[in-house]
């Protein structure tokens, strides 16, 4: 298995740096590239230095650990000062060009055998990676916002991925402390069609009916989750989330999985520069339409779920572990079919299906399957 040592980060903004911040701290060498100078000096400044420096003033890291970690980090606006880094994650602006000219730049700088990673959340790793030779050394490793915080890794195959770079991939992100789960190059992967569906069907219903605060509770109540996806939402910037969303809608839309419309409201809320506002009046108290929205969002997590596992994207066990510890949310979607029976969740994905959310899985085209073998 090839052995990782030094990791390289192109991009050290928010995510780039938790991840180089993660790396260092469970023993790796790890050189980040920025633009120019400045910024290279201004996000050790910020990301290493000020970030370590308040784990001190809580007491969650001695002085020596943080000298320890922070000199273990260093920054270079100069593709050639990653030559020696066994692993390099791409962490750069979510613009398909830029990282393709990313992994051109990284092709020439380094090693042939150089593991080449990307970290983005909606492009096809097979896409990123066509002007890479020895496309066997490239792979995706999906963090999660905050990825200092949130365990999840999803370590994506792209169809030229050698074993040899998946293996080594699933054993830098339990070395890191992440829970790795295996994913094969899909639109957006395995956890985010699911939780982009989700929030673009509660978002469709906002507006003189619907608040904010309303259609976060419907999110709790559906889910069991402390924290609604109204709220999650917020938290990951709407700016992200509406582009998303349409990025998805374009991969899937007319495929034979389907996916909902892009909101007007998120769209509007986005254009706003403000968030949703979660204490926008009182919540609904009409049953009727309260499940109205319920039906729509369950059924939509369903059917996107049974085809991710129809199209062998990732496994059932994979899939619930991952949701449960990236979204936080205390059941897997195969475990919330089998609880509420087969018969009601192939009705709720007849209900995403016929409000032309998805297009129907074959799992539930002729009935009601069996339960889940969880």
């Amino acid at each position: 298995m090839a052995k990782i040592e030094t990791v390289g980060i192109v991009g050290f903004n928010v995510m780039g740096a938790a991840i180089g911040l993660n790396a260092a701290t469970s023993g790796y060498r790890v050189i980040y590239k920025e633009l120019n100078d400045e910024l290279v000096k201004a996000m050790y400044d910020r990301w290493v230095k000020g970030a370590l420096e308040k784990r001190v003033a809580k007491g969650k890291m001695t002085q020596e650990e943080m000298d320890t970690v922070a000199g273990r980090i260093t920054g270079t606006a100069d593709y050639k000062d990653l030559a020696p880094c066994d692993l390099i994650i791409e962490a750069a602006v979510e613009k398909m060009d830029l990282k393709i000219q990313v992994f051109k730049e990284l092709d020439a700088a380094c090693r042939p055998d150089t593991i080449l990673a990307s970290n983005t959340s909606t492009f096809l790793i097979e896409k990123l990676m066509e002007g890479v030779s020895n496309p066997g050394r490239t792979a995706g490793l999906h963090y999660f916002f905050p990825a200092n915080v949130n365990r999840l890794v999803e370590v994506i195959r792209q169809k030229a991925t050698s074993d040899e770079t998946f293996d080594a991939l699933m054993a830098f992100s339990e070395k890191n402390r992440k829970v790795a789960i295996s994913v094969n190059d899909f639109p957006g992967f395995a956890i985010n069609p699911v939780f982009i569906s989700s929030y673009m069907v509660l978002n469709a219903f906002y507006g003189d009916k619907y608040n904010a605060a309303t259609l976060d509770e419907i999110s709790k109540q559906a889910l069991g989750v402390r924290f609604g996806i109204m709220w999650v939402l917020n938290g990951s910037g709407l700016g992200t989330a509406y582009h998303a969303a349409a990025s998805m809608n374009e991969y899937l839309a007319d495929s034979d999985v389907g996916y909902p419309p892009v909101p007007v409201p998120l769209k509007t809320q986005f254009e706003s520069g403000k968030p949703f506002d979660l204490e926008d009046g009182p919540i609904l108290d009409d049953q009727a339409a309260l499940d109205t929205v319920k039906e729509q969002l369950l059924g939509s997590i369903f059917t996107i779920c049974t085809h991710l596992i129809e199209k062998n994207v990732v496994s059932l066990k994979d899939l619930e572990l991952g949701i449960r510890t990236s979204l936080a949310w205390p059941k897997g979607p195969f475990t919330l079919m089998n609880e509420i029976g087969m018969d009601e969740a192939a009705r709720l994905v007849k209900v995403a299906v016929e409000n032309g959310l998805f297009k129907m899985p074959k799992t539930f085209a002729e009935g009601t399957p069996a339960a889940w073998d969880l």
